[in-house]
């Protein structure tokens, strides 16, 4: 399994200097299985960069991609109208999210709707398929992906993909210290081969955080260690932490696991 990492921040893009060792673009994450299915893991502004490199690579040739999205925040959706690939005819995207109230498939398209975006999603060329998410498991071929909820305001889920016996958990916006999440987050990454975790704040942010859904890195590399991951990528920086910060808070991460990383944009994972 290839794991690549396209967006690593939280909440808000952070195009500045003080970024770019980590990246600025909001999360995207692209998974390739043993039979090189393509998993995305969230739509934020990392997905435009993701697109450059599938055409690039395919050539015009069709692509089949499943897109996984987490909730509908706007940093996890906001690079969706920029995905190059559904701009094509040739290509076809499963989106997989949770339901609404509303139809399922107005979630993502109210972003691109008037007086949002230029381009209506209904007119997009590409095909599209909308799976509406549901606490349980899912099989793609040569894949399993388990989805559990997650503790986020309005809603998150997590993800375990599992494919040629390797395990990538993928938990991030969840703020930690409620059992029921907890208990899900620790299904999701027992035994990962990598787990991607929420690691927004500081241990002593949080007081002044409460409720707003997301955890420290201390926190982040503790359930990593109960779920028993062999390793842990610190993932979803705070936008207020340049990387200075998440470089003085890897260091601290490593005295409490042996095989901790900040993700950052560009890194590929080989599992």
């Amino acid at each position: 399994m290839q794991v690549r990492f396209w967006g690593v921040r939280g909440s808000t893009p952070t195009p500045q200097k003080e970024n770019m060792r980590y990246g600025g673009n909001t999360s995207c994450v692209e998974v390739r299985t043993a039979s090189d299915e393509i998993l995305i893991l969230d739509g934020g502004t990392g997905i435009r960069l993701l697109g450059q490199k599938l055409d690039e690579e395919f050539k015009g040739r069709p692509i089949h991609g499943h897109i996984f999205l987490s909730h509908f925040h706007l940093d996890h959706i906001q690079g969706i109208p920029f995905f190059r690939p559904l701009y094509d005819s040739r290509n076809h995207f499963t989106f997989y999210y949770a339901e609404r109230n509303e139809p399922v498939v107005d979630a993502v398209a109210g972003i691109m709707a008037t007086p949002y975006f230029p381009v209506d999603m209904s007119n997009l060329p590409s095909a599209r398929t909308h799976v509406s998410l549901a606490e349980g498991r899912i099989a793609l071929a040569t894949a399993q992906v388990d989805i559990r909820p997650l503790n986020h305001p309005q809603g998150s889920f997590g993800f375990r993909i599992t494919s040629d016996s390797k395990t990538l958990a993928y938990c991030t916006d969840v703020e930690l210290g409620t059992a029921w999440s907890d208990t899900n987050v620790k299904m999701l990454a027992q035994n990962a081969d990598l787990l991607i975790v929420d690691s927004q704040f500081k241990p002593e942010e949080l007081p002044a955080h409460k409720g707003w859904g997301h955890s420290s890195w201390q926190q982040a590399v503790e359930i990593g260690t109960e779920s028993h991951a062999r390793q842990i990528a610190l993932f979803h920086f705070n936008p207020n932490h340049d990387d200075t910060v998440v470089e003085a808070t890897l260091e601290k991460a490593k005295k409490l696991h042996p095989n901790v990383i900040a993700a950052w944009e560009g890194l590929e994972v080989t599992i």
